[in-house]
């Protein structure tokens, strides 16, 4: 049985934050190309569409804490 795009989606977002963010992390690894040849004006329109979607849903966020024991967690 395949899953689809949407059961794959809802079954993600029920994760543990933590466990969330370990699977965007590598989705995002094995999607985004290297960000060595982006200039300074595509990493700030970056960081600004970041902060609009955080903006948009606060509720998606991670918390400073939360952020920090993902990190940790990531070095072991």
């Amino acid at each position: 049985m395949a899953a689809t795009l949407d059961q794959v989606y809802s079954s993600a977002c029920s994760l543990p934050r933590p466990d969330l963010g370990s699977l965007v992390s590598q989705l995002l690894g094995d999607l985004s190309e290297p960000l060595d040849n982006t200039g300074d004006a595509e990493l700030e329109a970056i960081a600004d569409a970041r902060e609009a979607e955080m903006e948009n849903d606060p509720a998606m966020t991670l918390s400073h804490e939360d952020m920090l024991v993902f990190i940790q967690s990531r070095r072991r």
